[in-house]
């Protein structure tokens, strides 16, 4: 696996409110000199993300320029396009998910009264990696002898896996076993149990002398997924599976795998767009600041903010840009006033409320 992303304690910080974290944006642009501000957003279109968008540009009193697409993917060459409308750039964005969570899914309840998965796009990429994982670890065996820890594997996992449209999951046996096989079980082959999983184990409870399933132990190391990816696709849900493929492991293997897929898919927007800012984009003398993060939906009415990751460039000058983790970016924030428009909402969208 290539580099890891945060852990999912790093960035389980506290939820903010839609005004508070935009009023406080506000204000910390403004007091950073900011003008001509450009908001710009990248998030899922959901229904759920409207009211929350149309905050956003109420607090800068410019509607918000739209960067991203379904599953809250990052459209990066559409800031080309956003730094000509203004001068100044205030961006947000990152996946959603349900507040109601089951069994690790996000769900939240539609217009029409269906409760379904949310992120439903994210979710739709987990499903078949989750489905596959939990049946491994269903179906693979761990129990005991006199002599000590075996496992059982079936003989659907111990053959090599061919790379094909459908997920499958590959068991690294090195780090499963301890030598050659003992014997033939019901479905597969005896082995004995690493010693190093064997020491995992007991976190779990007392083996048994009949076989049981491996469950939780099944870790990121203990295997990888196999499948054709196709890195050049535009299709948004082929798009999120290439960038998020590599760390499906661990997404799975997370209590909360939806949480977890949604936090990972915002890392990885959140530095896509930074190298964007400071490789690609001619900012020139432009302020930006990113305030990325996962987005809580109640109903697809009233959401909340989890602020994760932010980057600042002043005047254009991107050796300097300052990076944020979810303690330093709360931090920043904290310290903000909460900005308050002068005018409602009505007037701000150029309706006279009057009439």
């Amino acid at each position: 696996m290539p580099i890891a992303p945060p852990p999912e304690e790093f960035l389980d910080q506290p939820e903010m409110e839609l005004m508070d974290l935009f009023g406080r944006m506000r204000s910390l642009t403004d007091r950073a000199g900011f003008a001509g501000v450009l908001p710009a957003i990248w998030k899922c279109s959901d229904e759920s993300q409207g009211i929350k968008k149309a905050l956003y540009g109420y607090l800068f009193s410019c509607p918000a320029f739209n960067l991203g697409r379904v599953g809250a993917l990052l459209d990066p060459s559409r800031l080309s396009t956003a730094a000509h409308h203004g001068k100044d750039l205030v961006i947000l964005g990152g996946s959603h998910i349900g507040a109601r969570e089951d069994q690790g899914i996000g769900y939240i309840r539609r217009v029409h009264g269906q409760v379904a998965p949310c992120c439903g796009m994210l979710h739709r990429v987990l499903s078949e990696y989750l489905d596959v994982h939990r049946k491994a670890a269903q179906l693979t065996k761990i129990f005991r002898d006199s002599e000590g820890p075996l496992i059982e594997i079936p003989y659907k996992y111990l053959f090599r896996k061919p790379i094909g449209d459908n997920v499958r999951i590959q068991l690294r046996l090195n780090r499963l076993v301890a030598g050659e096989a003992l014997g033939e079980g019901t479905l597969g082959k005896v082995f004995r149990l690493n010693p190093e999983l064997a020491d995992l184990q007991k976190t779990h409870g007392e083996l048994a002398d009949d076989p049981r399933p491996i469950g939780p132990m099944l870790v990121p190391d203990c295997f990888h997924f196999v499948k054709q990816i196709n890195h050049d696709s535009l299709d948004p849900r082929q798009m999120l599976e290439a960038s998020l493929f590599d760390f499906l492991p661990g997404v799975v293997c997370s209590p909360r795998p939806h949480r977890r897929l949604c936090d990972v898919n915002t890392w990885r927007q959140f530095h896509r767009i930074a190298a964007y800012l400071t490789d690609i984009l001619d900012t020139r003398d432009r302020h930006v600041l990113v305030i990325a993060g996962l987005t809580v939906d109640y109903s697809i009415r009233r959401s909340t903010f989890v602020p994760q990751f932010g980057f600042w460039m002043e005047q254009g000058q991107a050796l300097q840009a300052r990076y944020y983790g979810p303690a330093d970016l709360a931090g920043l924030l904290n310290v903000q006033d909460v900005y308050r428009p002068t005018e409602t909402f009505l007037e701000y969208a150029g309706i006279d409320k009057r009439t």
